[in-house]
């Protein structure tokens, strides 16, 4: 498969390698040339030190790059994803799959990432989301995420596209309920914090993650 994944940070990078692994032929659109420049010449992104980028992994600042790809992933920052999906636009079709892997919330608007891509698009949307920070799937540790889409077909193309024996991938229909959680468990960890910075135990960290 064709892949363009759109970001070059940290978690764009990471999962850029791992469909490099997964057999796929993958070129990575950054905003900055510089930060390609910074990858081409050390073969690793600053946000990932000593995970090494295959050469053969195509790099352009470039957004036609999306033309011809068989699946895009939108892994741009959450305050990004709009603009992207504006510049986007005209290279994708109603048939393109969009997989949007960013977690957040547009400020202006409260609208869920997957929200965005399909005002912007019109394309077919699922989000890739769970407990996977950048740097461990970039290392090749064993993690698992959710493929969440109302198109089922969609999710587990996405699923094939993305699944190996260190990386698993688990299909839903939940497509709020994946993007909330991603955005939200933030919150929750800083209230956590607070929680035992005041001294409370364990059940009352519980009682609030739990609520």
């Amino acid at each position: 498969m064709k892949i363009t994944v759109v970001g070059s940070g940290g978690w764009g990078t990471a999962l850029a390698i791992l469909l490099h692994k997964n057999g796929h032929q993958v070129t990575v659109w950054s905003y900055s040339q510089s930060e390609v420049d910074y990858i081409r010449e050390n073969h690793e992104n600053a946000l990932l030190k000593g995970v090494t980028v295959p050469e053969d992994i195509q790099l352009t600042t470039d957004i036609s790059a999306v033309k011809d790809a068989d699946f895009v992933v939108s892994a741009v920052p959450s305050f990004a994803v709009r603009s992207t999906a504006k510049s986007m636009a005209p290279y994708l079709t109603k048939d393109s799959i969009l997989v949007s892997v960013t977690k957040g919330i547009e400020r202006d608007t409260s609208n869920r990432m997957s929200q965005i891509l399909r005002e912007e698009t019109g394309a077919k949307i699922a989000v890739l989301s769970g407990p996977t920070h950048a740097e461990e799937v970039g290392r090749n540790l064993p993690s698992a995420i959710v493929a969440a889409s109302k198109d089922q077909q969609a999710a587990e193309l996405v699923q094939q596209l993305f699944m190996n024996p260190r990386f698993r991938v688990y299909t839903s229909s939940d497509v709020v309920g994946a993007e909330l959680g991603a955005a939200l468990k933030n919150v929750i960890a800083l209230c956590a914090g607070i929680s035992d910075g005041m001294g409370f135990g364990d059940n009352t960290r519980a009682m609030l993650m739990t609520r």
